[in-house]
């Protein structure tokens, strides 16, 4: 019991370690002062798992940054297009809104990794500009599906790491009956024979 209430206070305080690195990062990114690049180039789908929901770190008072730093990863996507055509002020705002809302129980850096795949064209390529359509109809489907299977093979190494180690403390079990069947004075002079056996009269 003791041990099970350190492992949760252990995954608490890490979960809001966590939380206070998002909204770090956050501030960062809207403030300018973020190294975005080097982030992304060493971001994965795994780094992911372990992250705070959007809707829980921007909830409340942080709904302001939420939405600020949110803007600021959608203009800096839709700016790595070469299109002549930019998206003006108040589609911006609607793409962000619309980013909020489907990463709401993903990542922050679910979106900043995203966003890095969209424009390099992990999702295929877009020659007739991009919308919420295509980010959100085509691209962001396929990126939810890459993290199911990554988070599915997870879940499988993770059960079989676990069945190993039962099986292991099974192994100790029977061992430990058997030793349990020998009577006692036969395992005395079995030990006495395991530690005199190379001893000669001499």
């Amino acid at each position: 019991m003791e041990l099970q209430n350190q492992t949760n206070k252990s995954l608490q305080t890490q979960c809001n370690q966590n939380l206070l690195n998002t909204i770090s990062l956050s501030r960062a990114i809207v403030a300018g002062t973020a190294e975005l690049a080097p982030l992304e180039m060493t971001l994965t789908m795994q780094d992911t798992f372990d992250q705070p929901i959007v809707r829980k770190v921007f909830s409340g008072e942080g709904a302001g940054i939420g939405f600020s730093v949110v803007k600021v990863l959608v203009t800096r996507f839709i700016d790595s297009f070469g299109f002549s055509t930019k998206l003006s002020e108040t589609q911006l705002e609607i793409l962000t809104i619309d980013t909020i809302e489907n990463f709401k129980y993903e990542t922050l850096q679910d979106i900043i990794l995203f966003f890095k795949m969209a424009r390099s064209g992990k999702f295929g390529s877009t020659k007739r500009g991009v919308d919420s359509n295509l980010i959100f109809g085509e691209w962001f489907p396929m990126y939810m599906e890459q993290k199911a299977d990554l988070r599915e093979l997870q879940y499988v190494k993770e059960k079989s790491e676990m069945n190993k180690n039962l099986v292991s403390i099974e192994e100790v079990k029977k061992t430990y009956e058997k030793l349990k069947e020998i009577p006692f004075i036969q395992r005395v002079k079995n030990y006495a024979d395991s530690i005199t056996k190379d001893i000669n009269r001499e």
